[in-house]
């Protein structure tokens, strides 16, 4: 333990700025509880997290952000997500919802999505909110 930072932060807004060309530029995340483990390259947010980037809201019980993978990983019960564009909308909910670097979206665990006039029900969907590419997989 002596190797182990943990510092626990009450905060309610925590914004996310990354530099790489393929990468998220610039995210929101609040929260009510955040904790950075400096060794393990991540945040945690806990209670009434809410992410908003150009593209989506998502609204989830918990997330990672997991600085080595690029990745968010959001859980709930169940995590929502929606567009922020209205030329393009969408809504969703999954148990787990994994927000990548390149703002595409995996919703897992009694996922389903309605994208216009489709609705769409699977254990996981990949989707890309910024072209509207939706997969699924039984």
């Amino acid at each position: 333990m002596k190797n182990k930072h943990l510092i626990i932060i009450s905060i309610f807004l925590f914004t996310l700025d990354v530099s790489s060309n393929n990468l998220i530029n610039h995210i929101k995340i609040k929260s009510d509880k955040v904790e950075f483990i400096k060794n393990l390259r991540n945040v945690s947010f806990f209670s009434n997290v809410n992410i908003n980037s150009s593209y989506v809201e998502i609204s989830a019980n918990s997330a990672i952000y997991d600085q080595i993978k690029e990745v968010i990983s959001i859980t709930g019960d169940p995590s929502s997500i929606r567009s922020n564009k209205k030329n393009n909308f969408f809504d969703g909910e999954a148990e787990t919802i994994l927000f990548f670097s390149d703002e595409k979206v995996h919703l897992v665990g009694n996922a389903s999505i309605k994208f216009d006039n489709i609705s769409i029900s699977s254990n996981l969907i990949i989707f890309n909110p910024k072209t509207g590419k939706i997969t699924s997989d039984n």
